[in-house]
């Protein structure tokens, strides 16, 4: 298959279906899922995830590399067929996460903008995916 007919399942970190979080992506109040192509991004549904509010006191706040708390995240998305994961910011379980799912970095603070950088950047995000359990993150910029 050539990078023009893949689609891939993209979950992405939000606060409210439009703005994302500055946050880690585990520690965003929701996920919003969407079937992407190079022509097209449909939206799918939400997913709230019930370890937003999960901290850890000894990151001052923060579940820093919490594998339990990735574990779980990990069982939710790929339970709804998630194969990207995006966001503005990632923790420790980068490391674990990017086996199972493609993590990619954007700078952009909002759920569309985020859209238009990957399919912008779909050969590389088709690519990156490919390279399966030796995957390593994407970073996407957007305009300066």
């Amino acid at each position: 298959m050539n990078h023009t007919e893949q689609t891939l399942m993209i979950a992405i970190a939000s606060m409210d279906g439009n703005d994302m979080p500055k946050t880690h992506f585990g520690e965003a109040p929701r996920f919003e899922l969407y079937r992407v192509s190079v022509d097209a991004a449909a939206w799918q549904q939400t997913v709230v995830n019930p370890g937003a509010d999960a901290h850890q006191p000894d990151h001052g706040g923060h579940g820093h590399g919490d594998t339990g708390k990735g574990a779980g995240i990990g069982h939710l998305l790929g339970s709804h067929g998630v194969e990207v994961m995006v966001s503005r910011a990632f923790g420790a379980n980068i490391q674990r996460m990017r086996q199972r799912f493609l993590p990619i970095k954007v700078d952009v603070p909002t759920v569309a903008e985020a859209l238009t950088l990957i399919r912008a950047a779909w050969p590389r995000v088709v690519t990156h995916w490919e390279d399966g359990v030796a995957r390593k993150h994407l970073v996407l910029h957007g305009p300066v």
